[in-house]
């Protein structure tokens, strides 16, 4: 039988059970373990915590246990981080082991301390195959981890691509990212606010965390807050429907990965508005299928320089990007390929 140990955290997205979604059918069983419980598997809680050193030792234990009873085919830990860290610990019966990164997990965290970079690389030394979303994280994970092998996927998009485009819509933005500070959701307040000195708009703010409240005194304060619909977290209907009917899509973070929001934008017709990262850059050019903000520029400017390009243009164009790159089909071909690999017991045989 071939048999998925899913390990990754469950507490906030729905990334693990998009990639469960996207696999399932290669395996005949799987299970997934995770800091909470999940709906959508059969599944075992674990703490993956790191601040209690006798609570580690615990779960690395616990972590074997399940191993030993559930005899997996191949591992496969989500994030380069505590789940990292703690599933190579607990795999001392040499089973192949597939680590995905997700983004911060290896562009920010390995910068906070000497301790963190430690930890990262020794989950990215375990992994027989790591797996990243864009280019940038590959030559990241690189750096981070010299010969290690990097094959460049992510999860695709659940999307709708019979779904004919309206090019001419109101003068709508969309921002669906979290709430949290690495998304830099309060410039993009400020941005809605300075744009609505020289053209009109609506802007709709989906997600939450742990800085919503601040943002809603935030648009209180600056009186724009009629202008926003605080619509929290939404559906796969409803973001779909909100893709389709904005103009924009904004999204701004620090540091990211392939943001699977992006993708979603991009097949269904919003011209992208783009913080200057490398991994927004593997799939919009700056000025011709969407904006890439820079450093320098302003949130209001550069939804001008989006409100001069053609929107016909860039939804074609976006939706051939989607079509060839990003599908669920597509991504899910490149994750079987290594799953048959280790099937095939080619790293076993490197062993």
């Amino acid at each position: 039988m071939k048999k998925l140990l899913l390990i990754g955290s469950n507490a906030i997205n729905a990334h693990l059970k998009n990639y469960f979604e996207l696999v399932r059918d290669s395996f005949d069983e799987v299970l997934v373990v995770s800091n909470h419980p999940v709906d959508f598997a059969p599944h075992k809680q674990i703490s993956f915590s790191l601040k209690n050193p006798f609570k580690v030792k615990k779960a690395i234990k616990a972590l074997q246990g399940i191993i030993l009873e559930f005899n997996p085919s191949v591992i496969h830990v989500h994030q380069a981080n505590s789940y990292a860290f703690i599933s190579a610990k607990a795999n001392t019966f040499n089973i192949p082991m597939v680590l995905t990164a997700w983004g911060s997990d290896v562009l920010l965290l390995p910068k906070k301390s000497f301790v963190h970079r430690w930890m990262v690389r020794q989950g990215l030394s375990k992994a027989d195959i790591i797996t990243a979303d864009s280019y940038q994280m590959k030559k990241v994970i690189e750096t981070l981890c010299p010969g290690s092998e990097v094959v460049v996927a992510n999860f695709g998009v659940a999307i709708d691509l019979s779904i004919p485009l309206v090019a001419i819509r109101e003068q709508i933005y969309y921002s669906n990212r979290m709430h949290e500070p690495l998304y830099r959701i309060q410039d993009i307040l400020k941005g809605f606010k300075d744009s609505l000195s020289t053209m009109d708009g609506h802007l709709i703010l989906a997600g939450k965390g742990g800085e919503t409240e601040h943002l809603r005194a935030y648009s209180l304060e600056h009186k724009i807050d009629d202008r926003i619909s605080w619509v929290g977290f939404v559906t796969k209907t409803q973001n779909m429907n909100h893709y389709l009917a904005s103009k924009f899509f904004i999204s701004i973070p620090k540091s990211d990965g392939t943001s699977i929001s992006l993708l979603e934008a991009m097949a269904y017709g919003c011209i992208p508005i783009l913080s200057d990262i490398p991994s927004n850059k593997e799939w919009v050019e700056d000025g011709v299928n969407g904006i890439i903000k820079g450093n320098d520029e302003s949130i209001s400017e550069a939804l001008k320089r989006g409100m001069a390009l053609n929107a016909e243009t860039v939804q074609q164009s976006n939706r051939e990007i989607i079509k060839k790159r990003a599908t669920k089909e597509a991504n899910a071909s490149l994750f079987k390929e290594i799953y048959d690999r280790i099937f095939a017991s080619e790293l076993h045989a490197k062993r």
